[in-house]
């Protein structure tokens, strides 16, 4: 293993959005080799997926990498947001050794961030933490995703925009209940106004399919349903609610229509 550069500026780095399979066959070279004999990643076998997903997103050009001096010495694959929906989703990030403790990877999440957002990213997700990415998650403003379900697996979410804070005062509400099959005898888990007229802001939150929404005027429930078939309001790639001024009038017309029915 070489002697480690010690502050090398990150502009000395080259961002590349568009790796090519040269910067896989670098990347090939020294990932297993890293994993095996650095005591810092020692038993965090990455480099098994490397004729998988990590293969596959550079096919696929679902990576980031930096080079230094014409080599790939590290790279972020991700799941951009398709057409329509609001999240990326970040599988792994590796950093050469030699290049530790330089900012690397909190200089391509943020930059795959900023990139993404500008195309209209609302959510980022960080899948399947281990603990050191848990604590860079941490670093970025990230916090743990609550699972409705158990598991093993342990994500963490960030939103990229101001959302709408919620509010259980409001005339009209739309409202969340963590139970399914259209349960709405107990105090909503969230709350937020439709009222769009002020406060322009979105309602962002992440949430379970199967759980029952609906909307809440003057104190009483007037129409709820699933989750997932609530007049889109589960973006495509979800599951995250995902409510804008457009959409709250949608909402707010048809619920109407059917209380004059």
């Amino acid at each position: 293993m070489n002697k480690q550069i010690k502050k090398t500026p990150l502009s000395h780095f080259h961002l590349i959005k568009k790796a090519t399979m040269d910067d896989f066959k670098d990347i090939s070279e020294w990932l297993k080799d890293a994993f095996e004999n650095h005591k810092e990643l020692y038993g965090y076998a990455l480099y098994h997926n490397l004729n998988g997903f990590i293969l596959d997103a550079f096919k696929e050009q679902k990576v980031f990498v930096l080079r230094y001096k014409g080599n790939a010495v590290a790279f972020l694959t991700f799941m951009p947001p398709s057409e329509e929906s609001i999240r990326i989703i970040f599988d792994a990030v590796c950093i050469k050794p030699d290049f530790l403790r330089m900012g690397l990877a909190t200089y391509l999440h943020e930059t795959a961030i900023e990139y993404y957002k500008k195309r209209g990213c609302l959510v980022a997700e960080l899948y399947h933490v281990c603990n050191e990415s848990y604590k860079l998650g941490k670093s970025m403003g990230f916090v743990e995703k609550k699972e409705t379900k158990e598991t093993s697996i342990v994500s963490m979410v960030k939103i990229l925009t101001d959302a709408r804070r919620q509010n259980r005062n409001a005339n009209v509400r739309f409202v969340v209940w963590d139970k399914c099959y259209g349960y709405t005898n107990s105090e909503p888990k969230y709350s937020w106004s439709l009222n769009f007229r002020r406060n322009k802001k979105p309602i962002i939150c992440s949430i379970d399919y199967e759980w029952t929404v609906g909307i809440i005027q003057d104190k009483k429930v007037v129409y709820s349903g699933i989750a997932k078939r609530f007049f889109d309001v589960i973006s495509i790639g979800g599951p995250y609610l995902y409510i804008n001024e457009e959409k709250a009038k949608h909402i707010l017309e048809s619920i109407q229509r059917y209380c004059r029915t």
